[in-house]
């Protein structure tokens, strides 16, 4: 097996042992296509090998503007608890929960409309998203009927779809982040 396809579909140990045989290839340039990897195991594997190996977690996509927040909320299946370390490991690293990307907007905006989420499954995910400060609420996310809408109230809209993101959005907002999550 390739580097490449071992970052979409082989294990850790795979991909370490393509890179032995091909140790002039670049991955680093391929880091958000770890989130190819259907094995969840393996891909949470990979991406923190990655970081541990100086994978840079603020590299934007030049051309879509997206960074690994949006490729991550953009996938349907999860290793919550696994992939929440992740988050934070991302976010830790300087990934921008506010960087608006043309076509997927921010990542909250990603998540939000990723209807293969369900609202109960993302609570590690929030547990991460809402420790941190600096969440732009007030960023223009869309102009439904002409008008510009904010991130705030795009959440506000989908209260009844996602009653948990709602509920700790307006906790944010009122007390501010919320303690940092603790992971094992």
């Amino acid at each position: 097996m390739d580097a490449y396809d071992a970052i979409e579909e082989g294990t850790l140990e795979e991909f370490k042992e393509a890179l032995t045989e091909n140790p002039d290839f670049d991955w680093k340039h391929f880091f958000f296509s770890v989130f190819k990897n259907e094995d969840l195991t393996a891909r949470v594997e990979i991406a923190n090998w990655m970081l541990d190996h100086g994978a840079d977690p603020t590299r934007v996509k030049p051309s879509e503007k997206i960074n690994i927040l949006h490729v991550m909320f953009g996938k349907r299946k999860h290793d919550y608890i696994g992939e929440a370390k992740l988050l934070q490991r991302f976010l830790d690293g300087g990934a921008d929960i506010n960087l608006k990307a043309p076509k997927w907007n921010v990542p909250i905006r990603t998540m939000l409309d990723n209807y293969g989420l369900s609202d109960k499954e993302l609570g590690p995910f929030y547990d991460v998203i809402f420790s941190y400060p600096g969440i732009d609420w007030d960023i223009i996310v869309g102009k439904p009927s002409g008008h510009p809408m904010s991130l705030r109230e795009l959440v506000d809209r989908a209260a009844e779809r996602r009653p948990d993101l709602h509920r700790r959005m307006h906790d944010y907002l009122q007390h501010g982040p919320s303690p940092r999550p603790e992971f094992n």
